[in-house]
């Protein structure tokens, strides 16, 4: 399997490699950088395991929500490279590869998973850790307003991503009870890619031309996870 993945939906602009059992990583804060480093990001990545674009089975992409810019860029150039090589393309949302991350560097599995949608609101969602070692959604991605954050697991929870900065006193008071948080945790390709990987196994990728990024509207019907 070689599998390119990437994510450019928060300030960092982070990009994978996996050829066989070896996952290349590299992986940058960079706030407004992410369109002038990504190609070079990917090209080097390519390099160093003496592969071309024409070699890889998949391209993995961090389809969003998040930045209106950043989700742009992701999708431009996984259409992009899609187009040219013409193989699965893989979305895979943005605040799993959060949670995925958490997992993967701090061992955390019950995320509430918050990011900073501007104006108010945040885009969020909970996650757990199933047998496999994956995040699991539960419930929906939502869009909302920080005082409707509610989720369906009461302890052992953990606070994910730059919403719990911009909104921690009114998210800890909503009832939530947390374990810790961690408001600085930026999505890893690597994480990326774990959860693209199951997907390209079951058959569920899309054609460049069907590859769009997500954005979350509000639902003002329903705020439970």
């Amino acid at each position: 399997m070689k599998m390119l993945g990437f994510d450019t939906s928060t300030s960092a602009c982070t990009v994978a490699l996996l050829n066989g059992d070896v996952v290349s990583v590299r992986h940058q804060h960079a706030p407004m950088q992410q369109a002038h480093l990504i190609l070079p990001m990917i090209q080097e990545l390519l390099d160093s395991s003496s592969l071309t674009v024409n070699e890889l089975d998949a391209i993995a992409y961090g389809c969003g929500p998040g930045s209106f810019t950043g989700i742009r860029i992701s999708n431009s150039v996984a259409q992009g490279i899609g187009f040219a090589i013409q193989k699965p393309i893989i979305p895979i949302s943005s605040l799993a590869t959060l949670a995925q991350t958490a997992f993967l560097e701090q061992q955390w599995s019950r995320l509430l998973v918050a990011m900073d949608a501007r104006m108010g609101k945040i885009y969020w969602a909970t996650y757990t850790i199933n047998a496999s070692g994956l995040a699991e959604l539960i419930g929906n991605e939502r869009l909302s307003q920080p005082e409707e954050i509610t989720s369906s697991y009461h302890t052992d929870l953990y606070g994910i991503g730059d919403g719990w900065e911009a909104y921690k006193d009114i998210l800890i008071g909503s009832n939530l009870t947390l374990k810790g948080i961690d408001a600085r945790q930026l999505p890893s390709a690597k994480a990326l890619l774990q959860l693209a990987t199951l997907k390209y196994e079951k058959g569920e990728w899309i054609t460049a031309a069907q590859a769009l990024p997500v954005y979350l509207s509000r639902d003002p019907l329903s705020t439970n996870a």
